[in-house]
């Protein structure tokens, strides 16, 4: 695929400059940022100090005792002339497989979400796991990954009052996104159902640009499971 590149330059700080591409969440897009992050990553600046990619977004963070914005303003855009001629391969994501109950003990607003989208739940069951999702970023905690996309039929607002408390692989969706909580945290996603033999190390193992895909099981196949994970 050629790349179309829309992007600007901006200053985030004294010591960073933001990359900017158009303000959607799209597929293409991210994978546009994160090959550009690579490519800064790759030619090795000495003063870059960290490359932080997000949804449409590259954030270059710089050391100010050995350059200057006006400086990393150019290597940018020169890294941008490049990404322009470039033709992005789709490389082979590295799929992460997780076991889902989407009872409704595991599920609050599972019969929320079906009623707002007219579909029934084993509807709604269906939709959310015969989806890949593609892993856009991490953020708002570490493990959090933000996944897309969700099928339009599918999607819901936030919820109007976050919970205080969201237990540690709830799996929920809000709007085009879907992810999976990655500890006990607050929330105002819509909680669908849980991931089974979740623990903290589960959601380090997603990495930006990797996929993911929920397999629905029973509330017994659940609880086997999670017996096996404690064991």
């Amino acid at each position: 695929m050629t790349v179309n590149v829309k992007a600007s330059i901006e200053i985030a700080g004294v010591d960073a400059a933001m990359v900017v591409f158009e303000a959607v969440v799209d597929k293409h897009i991210n994978q546009q940022v994160h090959v550009l992050r690579e490519m800064v990553i790759a030619a090795q600046p000495t003063w870059l100090s960290d490359a932080v990619a997000a949804y449409h977004t590259l954030l270059v963070v710089y050391d100010i005792q050995r350059t200057t914005y006006a400086q990393v303003q150019q290597f940018l855009q020169s890294q941008l002339e490049q990404l322009q001629h470039q033709k992005l391969t789709n490389k082979k994501a590295t799929v992460h497989e997780y076991f889902v109950c989407y009872d409704p003990e595991f599920g609050p607003d599972i019969e929320r979400v079906s009623h707002v989208t007219g579909l029934s739940i084993d509807e709604v069951i269906q939709r959310h796991s015969e989806e890949t999702y593609h892993v856009y970023t991490i953020g708002f905690a570490p493990g959090f990954a933000y996944l897309g996309d969700v099928p339009e039929a599918l999607q819901v607002a936030r919820l109007d009052t976050p919970r205080t408390k969201v237990p540690a692989g709830s799996v929920a969706v809000a709007n085009q996104q879907t992810a999976i909580y990655p500890r006990t945290s607050p929330g105002g996603w819509n909680i669908i159902g849980r991931v089974a033999g979740w623990n903290e190390q589960s959601g380090l193992r997603l990495k930006a640009g990797d996929h993911v895909r929920f397999i629905p099981v029973t509330m017994q196949r659940f609880l086997a499971l999670e017996s096996g994970a404690s064991s």
